[in-house]
C-alpha cells in the first residue's frame, strides 16, 4: 500500500477483511507519501461473504493510545471475483472530512485455492483445538531463489516479497508467475490510462 496524507507521523495501516485483521510495519518518520508494498492472502470461505474491505491508518505512539489519522471502507466490486485485478487510489476520510485525509493505493485480486478434503469420519473431538492426528497439511511450495531472480530482472519496479508472494500462490509455476504479474501490471497501465 501507498498512502497519501496530510499527517505525518509513525504510520502503519490496519485491514480489515471478514473478520481477519492485518497490520503493517510502522513506517517510522514518515513523510506525506509513506509506501509499505506488503502483500496479504486472505482467506475467504466464499465469494458472497466479504464485499468490503476496512483499512484504517494509525499514527504510532509510544506512551499513549495509537491515534486513527485516516480510514476508508473499500467496496470490492464483482469484476475481483471473477478474476480482474483492482489497481487503484482509493480516497481516506478522518478530521478533515469525508475523502478529503489523502488517498491509499491497493491492488486486490482473487484467486481460488485448491480445497483439501479428507474421508468422511466420525470424531469425537474430546476438547476445542483437537484435530486428527493422521491430518498433516500440504508443505508449502519450494520457491527456487533463481526463479525469483529471473523474475525480478523481467520486472524490475516489483519488489522480490511481491515476487516470491506470487509464486507461492502459483504454487512455484515460473509461467503463471509471470503471467500473473502481467496481468498486474496491465491492470495498472490501463487504469493510469483512464485516469
Amino acid at each position: 500500500a501507498v498512502v497519501s496524507t496530510q499527517s505525518t507521523g509513525d504510520p502503519y495501516v490496519r485491514l480489515k477483511v471478514g473478520h481477519n485483521t492485518y497490520e503493517t510495519f510502522t513506517h517510522g518518520g514518515a513523510d506525506k507519501t509513506p509506501c509499505w508494498n506488503k502483500v496479504y492472502h486472505c482467506p475467504l470461505p466464499n465469494t458472497h461473504s466479504v464485499r468490503t474491505v476496512s483499512v484504517e491508518i494509525f499514527d504510532e505512539k509510544a506512551l499513549t493510545e495509537d491515534q486513527r489519522i485516516a480510514y476508508a471502507k473499500i467496496a470490492v466490486p464483482d469484476s475481483v471475483f471473477q478474476g480482474h485485478t483492482l489497481d487503484e487510489w482509493f480516497p481516506l476520510s478522518g478530521k478533515l472530512g469525508e475523502g478529503k485525509e489523502g488517498s491509499i493505493n491497493l491492488i486486490i485480486s482473487y484467486t481460488t485455492m485448491p480445497m483439501i478434503t479428507l474421508p468422511y469420519q466420525r470424531i469425537h473431538y474430546p476438547y476445542m483445538g483437537a484435530a486428527p492426528e493422521h491430518f498433516t497439511p500440504p508443505p508449502p511450495p519450494e520457491i527456487k531463489e533463481s526463479d525469483v531472480t529471473a523474475i525480478k530482472d523481467m520486472f524490475p519496479e516489483v519488489d522480490k516479497e511481491v515476487i516470491r508472494t506470487v509464486l507461492e500462490s502459483k504454487h512455484g509455476n515460473l509461467d503463471s508467475a509471470v503471467a500473473a504479474i502481467l496481468d498486474i501490471m496491465g491492470s495498472g497501465d490501463s487504469n493510469q490510462r483512464q485516469n
